[in-house]
């Protein structure tokens, strides 16, 4: 055990150092070199960065830890931020979780989507002596390579918010180490903001993508291409995938004043709102996007946001009693469950939301409901217990069961 722990250390402290040491050559993906350029906008001169906000949103800081200290089990986590409004909640919901059942969870900060970063953190986290980590399916093939970190160390591994690719299925689900996972319809998720635009008369609609090899984020793109082909009534009026979605928009909006939907992959009132009043178009253009964040209720009123996706904190919940299962010895059939995303097309559709699944103290499963899919608690619980919790999930089924009238 101690040989393995060392070696662990040693791999992690290299790619550690690999990272710091690349520069910015290939470790930031440059813009220019990736993203279909928005309709009418120019040539970028240098090297592009991302956005202030996007700095805002993605950073964060290694170490951070929540739930039970002197817990009987330490789960870590990998995750791009714990401060913005989905992710702070994950975490809140994660330290009441850890207190409930004696589980410490470790966090793990990454500063970006690369490979090599990614299984750091693995690497990272193996070396502290976890027991289990939880983590998202960032590009696809890298989580194959993470779980053979894990087989070497001994250590569980669950996936939340994306599925697992197709090519790498049976060899992931085939490991004794991976405990199954949690994901939503990322693809109709981007239909969906797509028809919601449509739906409020838009016909001509820009797209914004974050740049492709991000899982999540290349199914939402994927199906938003999906509904414009389903659409060939309404124009598209150019494709932008990258990081500076902000200067996205305002070459959109400057290029084509023709434009009255913008349909993005991401947190679209923290992008687009600004670009949008600075060239005089607000009430003219409306946003849809997945990622909710706690102003939407305002833009939902207003009717400048048309549709908002997101709720996936509770992702992390999956992953967790899977994990939680096997390491009391009582491990669940191995599955991922599919999660309903919330859909907010109403400022009151929000709200609910925001009062009775995000507000401090208030999570979609209390810790006695959970007891129901731990065999510690409930020798009958199975892996199909929690397929129907997934397929329940809303705001109606909590306030229902949580006896909100």
């Amino acid at each position: 055990m101690m040989k393995r722990k060392l070696t662990a250390l040693i791999l992690a402290a290299a790619m550690a150092v690999s990272l710091f040491g690349c520069g910015n050559s290939n470790d930031t993906p440059s813009p220019a070199a990736s993203d279909t350029e928005a309709a009418g906008s120019t040539e970028p001169s240098g090297e592009p960065a991302a956005d202030e906000t996007t700095a805002e949103v993605w950073g964060g800081e290694t170490g951070e830890v929540c739930g039970d200290e002197n817990g009987e089990y330490t789960v870590g986590v990998i995750i791009h931020t714990t401060t913005d409004y989905l992710c702070a909640k994950l975490k809140a919901y994660t330290d009441y979780l850890g207190k409930a059942f004696s589980v410490k969870f470790s966090y793990y900060i990454i500063e970006n989507f690369a490979d090599e970063t990614y299984l750091a953190g693995i690497e990272n986290l193996c070396a502290q002596g976890v027991d289990g980590i939880i983590t998202t399916n960032f590009s696809g093939t890298a989580v194959l390579q993470g779980l053979k970190i894990c087989e070497d160390n001994g250590v569980y591994m669950g996936v939340g918010w994306s599925q697992i690719d197709e090519q790498i299925k049976d060899q992931v689900y085939a490991s004794d180490y991976f405990v199954g996972g949690a994901y939503e319809s990322e693809v109709q998720a981007g239909k969906d903001i797509i028809e919601s635009l449509i739906d409020a008369g838009c016909k001509n609609i820009a797209p914004i993508g974050y740049e492709p090899g991000i899982t999540c984020h290349d199914r939402r793109w994927n199906g938003m291409m999906e509904a414009f082909e389903e659409h060939p009534e309404i124009k598209k009026a150019g494709e932008y995938r990258g990081l500076e979605f902000t200067k996205a928009v305002e070459d959109y909006l400057a290029a084509d004043e023709t434009i009255d939907g913008i349909a993005i992959t991401l947190l679209g009132i923290e992008y687009c709102m600004e670009p949008i009043r600075s060239a005089g178009r607000e009430g003219q253009v409306k946003i849809a996007f997945v990622d909710l964040s706690e102003n939407c209720g305002e833009y939902l009123e207003s009717g400048d946001v048309v549709c908002a996706i997101g709720g996936q904190y509770v992702d992390v919940v999956f992953p967790f009693i899977f994990m939680y299962n096997a390491l009391n010895g009582t491990p669940l059939e191995k599955t991922e469950v599919p999660v309903n995303f919330i859909t907010c097309k109403t400022g009151e559709e929000f709200e609910n939301y925001a009062a009775y699944l995000h507000a401090d103290g208030v999570y979609c499963w209390t810790d006695e409901e959970l007891k129901e899919v731990i065999v510690k608690y409930n020798p009958d619980a199975t892996a199909e217990m929690l397929v129907e919790m997934g397929a329940k999930y809303s705001s109606e089924d909590t306030m229902e069961r949580h006896g909100v009238n």
